[in-house]
């Protein structure tokens, strides 16, 4: 007996998008009242003016609309989005973008052509109205021309995934090729995202946050007639949402991101040397949970994707390199020759996390500021708006003052007993605000803990890292502002190593 389908927003919606049919309906609407009192405006003699107007607004607004309403009632089937994917796979988000600027060339070029013949029939010097609209037609078109030859360099990239469909807490592996040849590698992103509005009318806003993210390097092979053919695979965890989760406001969306520059087989003018172009192309995955796959009576299996061992362990190889690397310019980590340790996490790092709390801060907080004058003079509700955006904007301002400001001084240093001693200095622009002492007997009492996040407008995800000792049961911080997760576990590691060093030659 087969088992209902889980409700999902995208495979197994419990409702349609309303919202899409009423804009779809008030676009075709205008678009027909429109074209329809063009047509037959008593004030206007030239019939093939009012054919050509009338035209024009129907396309426009009438086809916007219905294109709106076919998309609103659309639902996705998935057994057919599958079996399309196994036949073509995953065509890019990118796309050569040509199609709309050839459409409005032929918007332009159309009623341009109409004007200037019946300006030739009728021999007066109406013909010369038409040719604006002719040559923004064929500029549209010219443009529309390049983009697509560019786009065609590299191509749509059809990802194959493997295997299909993909399903929370097993493997993802894919494949794709390219006929430019990637310089050094391709970094390939995987990413769980969370869309989503607030508010309301004009102050309708949408964010984009990231539930999950984790990045490899491609394996790299190439193949015959210059292509170069991409593998990749992932390891999912199991407690993360699928796409179209129900459970979340606003939609859940996977994607997979590959970055990286490419050669070509275009010169660069004047010389003999390959061009050089960034490389970036995204795919939207279905993945499925697993109650989902299972109710789908979907065989789950392991990736057939293959990727060398070493090519793995050159892979993480690379990322303890870079978290190393990253660790020693974030922090200055020093050991004495009597054994004593200094941690100093300095001012000033960070600037994407404390620059953009500042500018944001000052612009509400002088936003605050004007409508506390503003409501002297009229009162009302000005008095409440301005108050939320003076404690909002200076709090953010004074927060990000803060950020920049402090600095953390950890210093341990070998006891009697077998222990070490702890002490932490806070100070703020150079000024102390309080210490801290304790005693660590165990490199189990220190923690790695998220402090902060960021989400570039790409949507990649930055964490910023803190670490702590449980002494005497509190948290204390002993490092902070450490920008990646990799770099964390990186710093906490070299803690933890110091510390053991200590801790054995304290029995030896």
């Amino acid at each position: 007996m087969a088992q209902p389908l889980p409700a999902n927003k995208k495979y197994n919606p419990k409702k349609g998008r309303i919202g899409g049919v009423i804009f779809g309906g008030i676009f075709a609407a205008t678009g027909c009242v429109a074209a329809g009192g063009i047509l037959f405006d008593d004030h206007q003699d030239d019939l093939l003016f009012r054919l050509l107007m009338a035209g024009f607004f129907l396309l426009v607004f009438g086809g916007l609309g219905v294109f709106l309403i076919r998309y609103a009632l659309k639902k996705t089937n998935l057994q057919q989005e599958l079996d399309k994917i196994r036949r073509e796979g995953i065509a890019s988000d990118q796309k050569s973008g040509h199609k709309p600027f050839m459409v409005f060339a032929l918007i332009f070029s159309l009623p341009g052509i109409g004007v200037v013949l019946a300006g030739l029939f009728n021999m007066d010097a109406g013909a010369f109205a038409g040719f604006p609209f002719l040559l923004i037609g064929l500029g549209l078109h010219a443009y529309g021309n390049k983009q697509k030859r560019t786009y065609q360099i590299i191509g749509p990239t059809l990802l194959k995934p493997d295997p299909l469909p993909v399903v929370i807490g097993h493997q993802f592996g894919g494949s794709f090729s390219l006929s430019a040849k990637p310089r050094n590698g391709l970094t390939l992103r995987l990413s769980c995202l969370h869309t989503y509005s607030s508010g309301s009318g004009d102050s309708r806003t949408t964010h984009t946050s990231v539930l999950h993210q984790q990045e490899t390097r491609a394996y790299i092979e190439a193949g015959a007639g210059g292509q170069q053919h991409i593998r990749f695979l992932f390891e999912l965890p199991d407690d993360l949402p699928e796409s179209g989760c129900e459970s979340y406001r606003g939609t859940v969306s996977w994607q997979l991101t590959a970055e990286g520059q490419v050669t070509t087989e275009r010169k660069v003018p004047g010389t003999q040397i390959a061009e050089l172009m960034e490389f970036k192309r995204s795919w939207d995955l279905p993945v499925l949970s697993l109650a989902f796959a299972e109710a789908l009576g979907i065989q789950l299996s392991r990736s057939n994707v293959a990727i060398p061992e070493q090519h793995q362990q050159e892979v993480r190889a690379e990322q303890r390199q870079q978290a190393n690397d990253s660790v020693e310019r974030q922090i200055d980590m020093s050991t004495q020759p009597s054994g004593a340790t200094e941690i100093i996490s300095e001012a000033g790092r960070n600037k994407s996390m404390w620059g953009v709390l500042l500018a944001v801060g000052a612009i509400f907080g002088a936003i605050g500021v004007f409508l506390f004058y503003l409501a002297q003079q009229k009162g009302g509700e000005l008095w409440f708006m301005a108050s939320v955006f003076s404690l909002v904007g200076w709090g953010m301002f004074f927060f990000a003052l803060f950020l920049l400001g402090r600095k953390l001084e950890t210093y341990i240093d070998p006891d009697q007993a077998g222990g070490c001693r702890v002490r932490i200095i806070r100070s703020v622009f150079g000024r102390q605000l309080y210490q801290r002492n304790g005693r660590i007997t165990s490199p189990s009492q220190l923690e790695l803990k998220m402090t902060m996040s960021s989400t570039s407008q790409d949507h990649v995800k930055t964490e910023y890292m803190a670490i702590y000792a449980n002494l005497d049961g509190k948290n204390i911080k002993l490092a902070e502002g450490i920008e990646g997760s990799m770099a964390g576990e990186a710093m906490l590691a070299k803690i933890k190593a110091a510390l053991t060093q200590r801790l054995d030659d304290e029995l030896i």
